[in-house]
């Protein structure tokens, strides 16, 4: 489970269904929790006072003692390489804990408008305040504001969201080519300059280009801008193929169970047997960025309330727990 989502949920900022796959999550396994209360501990050290600045930059020695406590009684035994990578674990954390406050996305403050959000050379996962999840790729900038009735991007670069349905609210992502509307499903956009490359993974979008033109875009199509101008639209040979750049990231909004083990199939290219067909009835809502196949079967399974066995590549997902 990535940070951003566990900040979020110290801090009430998940649906009731995510946060029972929080629940879950921290359920199946000591270093999870272990994983969930250091979170705590790192957004403790952010708090700012009401006069203070947006987010507190935390001592040296807070950072120090945190790292220290990480380790445990071992700490002072240890060598130095490993006190630095200690370190450094805490300073990540921070790092993920000021952009999220100053990105609105622990939502202590609900005034703010566009917030930025830029990667390097590493992609970004960040969970929305309305359940939707942006996997933002290397070197693109993204500005975002959701909030009450609004839920709006503009993207430079590379991004694949998977949106969640929310009243009828739609999610419009826009870019200099042309904007992308959306009220629940998975795409992946690359925009550069005034060209646009869209290809819808499951749902419907529209798509308006910048020069006039819109086209309706089904799960399975490709469609193009190019300088501004709409292309026409054609079927997509392999719609997943085109959001391999992301690796191994899942996501979830009330999937059906068929839904997830083809999921585990594709990505991880487990082989995956059911025992109880009831079990094809159950949804599952999450998100998964880098994680082993043990440790997302282990956490589904959990949310499933299900015993399941991962053999190597082999998965058994077995009869409901009593």
């Amino acid at each position: 489970m990535d940070d951003s989502t566990l900040f979020r949920a110290h801090t009430r900022q998940l649906s009731e269904d995510d946060l029972r796959a929080v629940t879950a999550w921290r359920a199946a396994s000591p270093w999870n929790e272990a994983r969930y209360q250091e979170v705590g501990e790192v957004l403790a050290l952010t708090q700012r006072s009401d006069a203070g600045p947006r987010t507190r930059i935390p001592d040296p020695s807070e950072i120090l003692a945190l790292a220290a406590r990480r380790e445990g009684k071992r700490a002072s035994n240890r060598k130095w390489r490993a006190a630095v990578g200690a370190i450094t674990g805490i300073a990540a954390l921070l790092a993920v804990a000021v952009a999220m406050d100053r990105a609105g996305f622990l939502g202590r403050d609900e005034s703010f408008g566009f917030e930025e959000m830029v990667t390097g050379d590493q992609a970004a996962t960040v969970s929305l305040r309305d359940g939707s999840v942006m996997r933002l790729a290397p070197r693109s900038r993204a500005r975002i504001r959701v909030r009450e009735g609004e839920r709006e991007v503009h993207l430079s670069g590379r991004a694949f969201f998977s949106v969640a349905k929310r009243n009828g609210t739609p999610f419009v992502v826009r870019t200099a080519g042309g904007d992308v509307t959306v009220l629940g499903t998975q795409f992946d956009v690359n925009a550069t300059n005034d060209d646009v490359r869209l290809v819808v993974v499951e749902g419907r979008v529209a798509l308006q280009a910048a020069r006039g033109g819109e086209t309706r875009v089904e799960g399975g199509q490709v469609a193009r801008v190019v300088e501004g101008q709409l292309q026409p639209t054609l079927a997509a040979a392999e719609p997943r193929a085109a959001t391999e750049w992301v690796g191994r990231f899942l996501v979830w909004h009330a999937a059906p169970l068929g839904t997830v083990l083809a999921d585990l199939e594709r990505v991880y290219g487990a082989r995956v047997t059911v025992a109880d067909s009831t079990l094809m009835q159950q949804t599952v809502t999450n998100t998964f960025t880098d994680r082993t196949l043990d440790e997302v079967v282990r956490v589904t399974c959990a949310i499933l309330g299900a015993e399941c066995v991962v053999q190597g590549q082999d998965v058994q997902v077995g009869q409901p727990q009593k």
